[in-house]
């Protein structure tokens, strides 16, 4: 089967109050595991997404898996 291309966007992320930079980590990984294991890998961060976050939480989120 042939797989699609699919990019997980950093833009909206699950967040535990009205603050930008609290982020939902457990709700996050589960969604950044189930979108790997369907064999997707492109990820699209900015500096700008969730107050300059967004690629802070994508790294740390690879750094616990490593």
């Amino acid at each position: 089967m042939t797989q699609g291309k699919l990019g997980f966007g950093f833009m909206r992320l699950p967040l535990l109050s009205e603050d930008q930079k609290d982020i939902d980590f457990a709700q996050l990984e589960q969604m950044v595991d189930e979108y790997l294991e369907a064999g997707f890998t492109y990820f699209d961060t900015s500096f700008a997404y969730h107050n300059g976050t967004s690629e802070a939480a994508l790294n740390s989120l690879r750094s616990r898996k490593r």
